[in-house]
């Protein structure tokens, strides 16, 4: 159904049929599905001064649900020209409409938006270390809930099963998670759309169409709707613009979602303009337009420069274990200037100077959540023996399950670049205290394909991979969508001696890990074996038995210690004097 079914100036509000913008190149009707449906198309747009790349923001029109065809008609001569004349690619996509689908068909068709975004990148200029989405009214909704499920494939929402990814498109193993989002006046709880001042709808408001209910009758399908029932601190961050006299969705909506966000501690801001009604000049003033180009810019380049309530926020840490076992109690913290990751370093950074360094660990998680929960004991305890660690993924604050979108290959760089600057930075706490020769890079299972695909940084000095290994041509099929999936051809580019610590032959990844070992014949390896499982020990008290293996290789390798050589080296090394562990060394091991 086109955009034409919604009455003008309804939940969609006010659009602008034609604009001409300013590009460098745009396309039109693109699909990103695969097919021939035009509600799978989307024009883009380049900014008109010319990059070799550019951030993205998706943005989604308003139609209440009830188009499939919009996307000439979205915001473009506000909110889109703003984007591009502040240097971002836009992407306008069409969705299918409530006539064409169900819930959350339209989820489905954004995020494969997203997925083509990452997968054509070099086609079109995109630089996908940055992909937001924005959207005004219902595309504002689709805008916060791509955000608030990001990461998120599959729940239960009360009764309901939702499979929030879908399978729409040609890039389904890339990432559909998002960095940031805009809300301009969405709905974002479907349960409460009387919470203020209101237009009424008739029998069948919109979001009854879009699910085929009522939600006198099946409320948990109005929750599974909503952006708000999907919040948690791993959410990306999030700008809301919400007009006090918005009677359309009302403005008690907005406020909702910024108060949620805030509580959970997720970055964000809001703006609910006096005057402003649902769109229209009073919303897109060029201060509006500016806030939300600031906001953009400021999460792009990783600063808390951001002006809202809920974006300057205390760092957030927390002491795992006591400290640790180790001679230099430590703590878990986020850097403010450090978006994304977790350090673990000694609490007592007066101890370290440029006589005494702390050695680099940076650290891939499992599953490549984009927090490192699982393996803080075991990260806690090697800061506590003199390391700074810098893990991919926000701070854990509590000891829940992650659920957010996946980590990035690049964060492990960004840990590296980050922390050489800080040691060259005066006003830095890490000022001359970083021995930026004495950098490990290590992950375990999918953050040790994030290694592999990092290996050949010349500023690594060793690397440990830990329950993982390349996937080859036969078992490709069994890795999870979004990994990074480097060919085996990449073990050539490892330039510094690797140790493989696996958890036997229950470990998924033993076979894939042992066939990497025997492959690499440049460099010295050895695989070490521990038969607990793909698990390892990284949850148990300090990180069980993987801590005390994995710290003899660091002290060996970044501190020279050769005490801790006698670990790995010779015929009745010290690994084989511990209860169940193997070993097995290429022929320049010990060389």
């Amino acid at each position: 159904m086109l955009s034409q079914a919604q009455p003008q100036g309804g939940f969609g509000g006010f659009q602008v049929a034609k604009v001409e913008l300013a590009t460098s190149q745009q396309w039109k009707d693109v699909n990103y599905a695969g097919d021939d449906k035009a509600y799978h198309t989307c024009d883009i747009y380049l900014p008109r001064k010319e990059a070799a790349s550019y951030p993205v923001v998706i943005h989604i029109y308003g139609s209440a649900w009830f188009s499939n065809n919009s996307k000439g008609m979205a915001d473009l001569g506000t909110i889109v020209k703003s984007l591009l004349d502040a240097g971002y690619a836009v992407v306008c996509p069409n969705h299918r409409s409530s006539m064409d689908a169900q819930w959350p068909a339209q989820l489905h068709d954004i995020r494969a938006v997203i997925r083509f975004v990452r997968g054509e990148a070099a086609q079109y200029k995109f630089d996908t270390s940055f992909v937001a989405t924005s959207g005004f009214s219902s595309g504002g909704h689709l805008s916060s809930i791509a955000a608030t499920t990001s990461g998120l494939k599959q729940t239960k929402v009360g009764t309901v099963d939702i499979d929030l990814e879908g399978n729409v498109g040609d890039y389904l193993g890339e990432s559909s998670g998002v960095d940031a989002a805009c809300d301009w006046s969405g709905p974002v709880d479907l349960t409460a759309m009387d919470c203020g001042e209101h237009m009424t709808m008739g029998a069948d408001s919109p979001e009854d169409v879009l699910l085929k209910s009522k939600l006198s009758q099946e409320p948990d399908k109005y929750r599974s709707l909503s952006a708000v029932e999907y919040i948690d601190p791993n959410d990306p961050p999030v700008i809301i613009f919400h007009g006090d006299k918005d009677n359309v969705v009302p403005n008690c909506q907005g406020k909702k979602f910024f108060e949620l966000l805030k509580a959970a501690g997720v970055k964000t801001e809001a703006t609910f303009p006096a005057e402003g009604g649902h769109g229209g000049q009073q919303m897109y003033t060029d201060d509006n337009l500016k806030k939300m180009v600031h906001f953009l810019d400021c999460v792009r380049q990783k600063g808390a420069c951001c002006n809202g309530d809920g974006c300057h926020k205390k760092a957030k840490s927390r002491i795992i274990e006591d400290g640790g076992t180790g001679d230099f109690k430590a703590i878990m913290k986020e850097e403010k200037t450090l978006p994304e990751h977790t350090v673990f370093v000694p609490q007592d950074l007066s101890k370290f100077d440029v006589k005494n360094p702390l050695p680099v660990l940076v650290w891939g998680n499992g599953a490549c959540a984009n927090s490192p929960f699982e393996h803080m004991n075991f990260l806690n305890e090697i800061a506590s023996n003199g390391y700074i660690v810098l893990a991919t993924g926000n701070i854990p604050m509590t000891d829940e399950w992650y659920k957010g979108p996946m980590s990035r290959s690049e964060q492990q760089i960004e840990s590296i670049d980050w922390i050489i600057a800080q040691n060259s930075d005066p006003a830095s706490p890490y000022f001359n205290k970083i021995d930026t020769k004495a950098i490990c890079v290590a992950g375990m299972s999918c953050g040790g394909l994030q290694t592999l695909f990092n290996c050949a940084d010349p500023r690594i000095k060793t690397l440990m991979i830990c329950n993982s290994g390349l996937f080859n041509k036969q078992n490709a099929g069994q890795a999870v969508g979004g990994m990074p999936m480097p060919q085996k051809e990449k073990l050539k580019e490892i330039h510094t001696p690797i140790m493989y610590m696996l958890g036997g032959k229950e470990d998924i990844a033993y076979e894939n890990g042992m066939d990497d070992f025997r492959r690499i014949a440049h460099v010295p390896a050895c695989a070490v074996n521990f038969p607990v499982g793909h698990g390892g020990t990284y949850r148990e008290p300090h990180g069980g038995e993987f801590t005390v293996v994995a710290l003899a290789w660091l002290d060996w390798q970044l501190k020279n210690d050769k005490q801790a050589a006698k670990m790995f080296q010779g015929k009745d090394c010290d690994l084989l004097k511990r209860k169940d562990w193997t070993i097995e060394k290429n022929k320049l091991f010990g060389k």
